[in-house]
Protein backbone atom coordinates (compact mmCIF):
# COMPACT_ATOMS: atom_id res chain seq x y z
CA UNK A 1 0.00 0.00 0.00
CA UNK A 2 1.63 3.17 -1.00
CA UNK A 3 0.06 6.30 1.32
CA UNK A 4 -0.02 10.12 0.28
CA UNK A 5 2.99 10.51 2.64
CA UNK A 6 5.25 7.96 0.12
CA UNK A 7 3.81 10.12 -2.39
CA UNK A 8 4.71 13.24 -1.63
CA UNK A 9 8.21 12.14 -0.35
CA UNK A 10 8.78 10.20 -3.76
CA UNK A 11 7.42 13.47 -5.36
CA UNK A 12 10.12 15.36 -3.15
CA UNK A 13 13.24 12.93 -3.84
CA UNK A 14 12.40 13.02 -7.26
CA UNK A 15 12.22 17.11 -7.22
CA UNK A 16 15.63 17.22 -5.82
CA UNK A 17 17.44 14.44 -8.18
CA UNK A 18 15.85 16.69 -11.57
CA UNK A 19 17.29 19.69 -10.11
CA UNK A 20 20.79 18.12 -9.28
CA UNK A 21 21.00 16.62 -12.44
CA UNK A 22 19.90 19.99 -13.91
CA UNK A 23 22.67 21.97 -12.42
CA UNK A 24 25.18 19.02 -13.37
CA UNK A 25 24.27 19.09 -16.90
CA UNK A 26 24.58 23.13 -16.88
CA UNK A 27 27.86 23.22 -15.26
CA UNK A 28 29.10 20.54 -17.69
CA UNK A 29 27.38 21.90 -20.59
CA UNK A 30 28.56 25.25 -20.23
CA UNK A 31 31.86 24.49 -18.61
CA UNK A 32 33.19 21.33 -19.96
CA UNK A 33 32.29 22.15 -23.48
CA UNK A 34 34.78 24.99 -23.83
CA UNK A 35 37.43 23.17 -21.81
CA UNK A 36 37.18 19.67 -24.44
CA UNK A 37 36.85 22.56 -27.41
CA UNK A 38 40.10 24.88 -25.90
CA UNK A 39 41.82 21.96 -23.46
CA UNK A 40 41.95 25.13 -21.05
CA UNK A 41 39.96 24.68 -17.88
CA UNK A 42 38.68 27.78 -16.48
CA UNK A 43 41.12 28.84 -13.47
CA UNK A 44 39.60 28.90 -9.97
CA UNK A 45 40.27 32.64 -10.31
CA UNK A 46 37.49 33.20 -13.00
CA UNK A 47 35.33 30.78 -11.59
CA UNK A 48 35.83 33.18 -7.78
CA UNK A 49 36.87 30.46 -5.67
CA UNK A 50 40.44 31.08 -5.46
CA UNK A 51 39.74 31.53 -1.93
CA UNK A 52 37.57 29.76 0.92
CA UNK A 53 34.86 31.75 2.15
CA UNK A 54 35.70 34.45 5.44
CA UNK A 55 34.29 36.52 7.18
CA UNK A 56 34.20 39.50 5.44
CA UNK A 57 31.81 37.22 2.96
CA UNK A 58 29.35 36.74 5.63
CA UNK A 59 29.84 40.10 6.80
CA UNK A 60 29.16 41.58 2.80
CA UNK A 61 26.30 39.17 2.71
CA UNK A 62 24.27 40.43 5.61
CA UNK A 63 24.94 44.14 4.68
CA UNK A 64 23.51 43.88 1.36
CA UNK A 65 20.54 41.74 2.34
CA UNK A 66 18.38 45.25 2.37
CA UNK A 67 20.10 46.67 -0.55
CA UNK A 68 18.99 43.55 -2.45
CA UNK A 69 15.22 43.88 -1.20
CA UNK A 70 15.56 47.63 -2.04
CA UNK A 71 16.38 47.35 -5.42
CA UNK A 72 14.34 44.03 -5.98
CA UNK A 73 11.35 46.02 -4.46
CA UNK A 74 12.28 49.06 -6.66
CA UNK A 75 12.23 46.65 -10.44
CA UNK A 76 9.39 44.99 -8.98
CA UNK A 77 7.41 48.65 -9.05
CA UNK A 78 8.84 49.63 -12.09
CA UNK A 79 7.25 46.30 -13.55
CA UNK A 80 3.89 46.56 -11.83
CA UNK A 81 3.34 50.63 -12.20
CA UNK A 82 5.26 51.35 -15.03
CA UNK A 83 5.38 48.56 -17.16
CA UNK A 84 2.79 46.48 -16.88
CA UNK A 85 4.12 43.73 -17.75
CA UNK A 86 4.26 42.30 -13.75
CA UNK A 87 1.08 40.08 -12.43
CA UNK A 88 1.44 40.29 -8.95
CA UNK A 89 -0.66 37.58 -8.42
CA UNK A 90 1.79 35.12 -10.42
CA UNK A 91 4.27 34.01 -8.14
CA UNK A 92 7.52 32.12 -8.46
CA UNK A 93 7.28 27.99 -9.24
CA UNK A 94 9.95 26.73 -6.80
CA UNK A 95 9.38 22.45 -7.88
CA UNK A 96 7.55 21.60 -4.73
CA UNK A 97 4.46 21.03 -3.40
CA UNK A 98 2.65 20.55 -0.40
CA UNK A 99 5.14 19.07 2.19
CA UNK A 100 4.08 16.96 5.29
CA UNK A 101 6.64 14.96 6.42
CA UNK A 102 10.24 16.51 8.49
CA UNK A 103 12.40 14.33 5.51
CA UNK A 104 10.07 16.26 2.84
CA UNK A 105 11.20 19.90 4.57
CA UNK A 106 14.63 18.81 4.45
CA UNK A 107 14.86 17.88 0.71
CA UNK A 108 13.29 21.11 -0.04
CA UNK A 109 15.69 23.09 2.13
CA UNK A 110 18.64 21.57 1.07
CA UNK A 111 18.00 21.83 -2.61
CA UNK A 112 16.64 25.95 -2.63
CA UNK A 113 18.98 27.02 0.48
CA UNK A 114 22.18 25.11 -0.32
CA UNK A 115 22.12 23.40 -3.64
CA UNK A 116 20.45 26.37 -5.67
CA UNK A 117 22.42 28.80 -4.21
CA UNK A 118 25.99 27.20 -4.86
CA UNK A 119 25.35 25.92 -8.14
CA UNK A 120 24.08 29.28 -9.69
CA UNK A 121 26.07 31.40 -8.23
CA UNK A 122 29.18 29.11 -9.07
CA UNK A 123 27.96 29.52 -12.67
CA UNK A 124 26.02 33.00 -12.91
CA UNK A 125 28.69 34.78 -11.28
CA UNK A 126 31.54 32.40 -11.29
CA UNK A 127 31.96 31.05 -14.74
CA UNK A 128 29.96 33.46 -17.11
CA UNK A 129 31.01 36.52 -15.11
CA UNK A 130 34.71 35.80 -14.71
CA UNK A 131 34.99 34.78 -18.28
CA UNK A 132 32.70 38.05 -19.28
CA UNK A 133 35.02 40.37 -17.48
CA UNK A 134 38.25 38.55 -18.97
CA UNK A 135 36.71 39.42 -22.75
CA UNK A 136 33.94 42.35 -22.20
CA UNK A 137 34.77 44.41 -19.27
CA UNK A 138 32.97 44.18 -15.89
CA UNK A 139 29.97 46.02 -16.96
CA UNK A 140 29.03 44.08 -20.05
CA UNK A 141 29.67 40.82 -17.64
CA UNK A 142 27.40 42.31 -14.53
CA UNK A 143 24.48 43.11 -17.03
CA UNK A 144 24.68 40.16 -19.51
CA UNK A 145 25.02 37.73 -15.94
CA UNK A 146 22.27 39.51 -14.39
CA UNK A 147 19.71 39.15 -17.46
CA UNK A 148 20.51 35.69 -18.23
CA UNK A 149 20.22 34.60 -14.49
CA UNK A 150 16.69 36.61 -14.70
CA UNK A 151 15.47 34.84 -17.86
CA UNK A 152 15.96 31.72 -16.61
CA UNK A 153 13.67 31.99 -14.11
CA UNK A 154 10.77 33.70 -16.41
CA UNK A 155 9.55 30.75 -17.77
CA UNK A 156 7.45 27.92 -15.46
CA UNK A 157 5.44 24.70 -16.56
CA UNK A 158 2.33 24.35 -14.56
CA UNK A 159 -0.83 21.98 -14.78
CA UNK A 160 -2.12 25.18 -16.25
CA UNK A 161 0.79 25.17 -19.24
CA UNK A 162 3.49 27.45 -19.59
CA UNK A 163 3.19 30.59 -17.01
CA UNK A 164 5.97 33.76 -17.40
CA UNK A 165 7.06 34.71 -13.76
CA UNK A 166 7.92 38.51 -15.10
CA UNK A 167 7.96 38.84 -10.97
CA UNK A 168 10.52 36.10 -10.36
CA UNK A 169 12.51 37.34 -13.00
CA UNK A 170 12.84 40.81 -12.08
CA UNK A 171 13.66 39.66 -8.59
CA UNK A 172 16.32 37.20 -9.42
CA UNK A 173 18.05 39.84 -11.74
CA UNK A 174 17.93 42.45 -9.47
CA UNK A 175 19.78 39.26 -6.83
CA UNK A 176 21.83 38.85 -9.99
CA UNK A 177 23.21 42.70 -9.95
CA UNK A 178 24.00 42.76 -6.26
CA UNK A 179 25.58 39.03 -6.03
CA UNK A 180 27.52 40.73 -9.31
CA UNK A 181 28.22 43.92 -7.00
CA UNK A 182 29.67 41.62 -4.38
CA UNK A 183 31.92 39.18 -6.21
CA UNK A 184 33.43 42.72 -7.36
CA UNK A 185 33.78 44.45 -4.11
CA UNK A 186 35.05 40.74 -2.54
CA UNK A 187 36.70 38.81 -5.56
CA UNK A 188 34.62 35.90 -5.16
CA UNK A 189 31.46 34.08 -5.26
CA UNK A 190 30.96 33.66 -1.40
CA UNK A 191 29.21 36.85 -0.38
CA UNK A 192 26.92 36.18 -3.51
CA UNK A 193 26.53 32.44 -2.50
CA UNK A 194 25.55 33.45 1.29
CA UNK A 195 23.29 36.07 0.22
CA UNK A 196 21.47 33.68 -2.37
CA UNK A 197 21.13 31.86 0.57
CA UNK A 198 19.50 34.05 3.22
CA UNK A 199 17.24 34.72 0.53
CA UNK A 200 15.85 31.22 0.06
CA UNK A 201 16.18 30.98 3.38
CA UNK A 202 13.57 33.44 3.67
CA UNK A 203 11.85 32.32 0.87
CA UNK A 204 11.79 28.93 2.40
CA UNK A 205 10.52 30.41 5.63
CA UNK A 206 7.52 32.26 4.20
CA UNK A 207 6.25 29.29 1.92
CA UNK A 208 6.65 26.17 3.47
CA UNK A 209 7.09 27.51 7.29
CA UNK A 210 4.96 30.40 7.80
CA UNK A 211 2.93 30.28 4.73
CA UNK A 212 1.99 34.15 3.69
CA UNK A 213 -2.00 34.69 3.48
CA UNK A 214 -2.87 35.21 -0.32
CA UNK A 215 -1.80 39.09 -1.45
CA UNK A 216 1.27 38.63 0.44
CA UNK A 217 2.37 40.68 4.03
Amino acid sequence: VVTPGALSLNAAVLTTTASALNYVFALGLIIGLPWLATRKRPGKTTLGIARLPNWTDIGLSILSVLPYYLLSAGILWLGMEVFKVIDPNVGQQVGFGNLHLRIEYLVAFVTLVVMAPLAEELLFRGYLMGRLSERSGRVVAVLFSATVFGLMHLVAVTNHGIVLQWGAAADTFAMGLTAAGLRLLSGSIWAGVLLHAVKNSIAFYFLFINPLPPGGM
